[in-house]
């Protein structure tokens, strides 16, 4: 299901800023190129901030279009490094919408990387901010991202009764949102739900949210994005394959699946697609006890699983050796400052012991001419 994760950061991220234009001309450009030039959007929103002439609201207009294009151009570490480099700077009440998103965007970059503890610190610290008197009602779209993503850290987490709650929230939100988007995430959202009662085989009800889930583009009052409705179409199908699977009918199960693979040729996200059709199909055939079958798509399935846990586990040690690189610059600049501190402290106490020998010698001149005066009278 890393296709879902990676199609609700898009659209995550574009509601994210939109409609909340930079002052500087640069970032205006940043943000339009944001969905269909991320990389261009990178360069030049990198380029500003570099240029270390923005006011704090510029800067955290950049820093944002970084995490976010860095998101969607699936780099965690660049995510990590300028998201976090947000948070320390959003400091003011303006700033909490901004906090509130990127949270949610580091919530969901921790996701991808499997990191399920470390993905629940920022989507409880994001949710916590949504009840923020700063938060207006209107942030719907905002809010139900929010709950959508924590209901896919419950579901990744395989509890689905919360999983369950918080796509409900994130739904309710999106139906009273006015924003265009919502009318996407909301399909996504139910998409999600269809699965999660799937797993509680509670098959009627599961059926009912993949047809809300099914896209038509007459409904939306805006072309759906590239992709999105041949994607969604597939993960129905692919739901409706879970549910024949979990009813016993394996023959028919097999039938949509290889359907799937047929069509997905050559399509983009093919291999996550395909390892999660490789997983039921081992499941299908240990049901019609091909034990060849099984073995056969079984062995494809852990080959993708392994693969995609080396993909994360590399993520996870560039971003353990970008924390100890920040870490020991950290300290070199925390010991320069200690070096600074010190050295003016000496010269502080080295100008007043000075000051104060001058004074004793002053002081001993005066005596002795004192005294020398004393005797002469005598």
């Amino acid at each position: 299901m890393k296709s879902r994760i990676l199609f609700i950061v898009i659209l995550f991220g574009v509601a994210l800023y939109a409609g909340d234009p930079g002052n500087d001309v640069l970032l205006k450009k940043a943000e339009k190129l944001m969905l269909l030039n991320p990389k261009a959007a990178f360069k030049i929103a990198d380029k500003a901030y570099r240029s270390n002439t923005l006011d704090h609201k510029e800067t955290i207009h950049s820093l944002f279009i970084l995490t976010n294009t860095s998101n969607l151009l699936q780099n965690p570490p660049d995510v990590i490094r300028y998201g976090n480099e947000a948070l320390k700077i959003a400091d003011n009440g303006d700033d909490v919408i901004t906090k509130i998103k990127i949270l949610g965007i580091l919530g969901n970059t921790y996701q991808f990387l499997k990191l399920n503890e470390k993905t629940r610190i920022y989507l409880d610290q994001a949710e916590l901010l949504l009840n923020s008197p700063k938060i207006p009602d209107s942030l719907n779209l905002v809010k139900g991202n929010i709950y959508y993503l924590k209901g896919m850290n419950y579901f990744y987490g395989l509890d689905s009764d919360i999983a369950l709650s918080y796509f409900n929230k994130a739904i309710s939100q999106y139906v009273n949102s006015k924003n265009p988007l919502a009318e996407i995430n909301i399909k996504i959202a139910y998409l999600n739900k269809g699965y999660c009662l799937i797993n509680q085989k509670k098959f009627s009800e599961a059926l009912e949210n993949l047809k809300l889930a099914s896209v038509s583009p007459n409904e939306s009052s805006r072309p759906y994005p590239p992709q999105f409705a041949d994607l969604q179409d597939v993960f129905i199908e692919l739901g409706k394959a879970r549910i024949l699977s979990a009813e016993a009918n394996p023959q028919l199960s097999n039938a949509m699946l290889f359907d799937i693979l047929e069509k997905r040729k050559n399509q983009p996200y093919r291999d996550d697609i395909e390892n999660d059709i490789y997983e039921l199909l081992a499941t299908n055939f240990l049901q019609l006890r091909d034990i060849e079958k099984h073995d056969y798509y079984e062995s494809l399935f852990l080959k993708q699983v392994d693969k995609s846990n080396y993909e994360a586990a590399v993520w996870v040690n560039k971003l353990i050796a970008q924390e100890s690189l920040e870490n020991e610059k950290q300290t070199t600049k925390l010991n320069h400052k200690y070096w600074l501190l010190i050295t003016f402290f000496s010269l502080i106490l080295g100008s007043v012991i000075i000051f104060l020998c001058f004074i004793t010698i002053r002081t001993e001149q005066k005596r002795r001419l004192l005294k020398k005066d004393v005797s002469e009278n005598i």
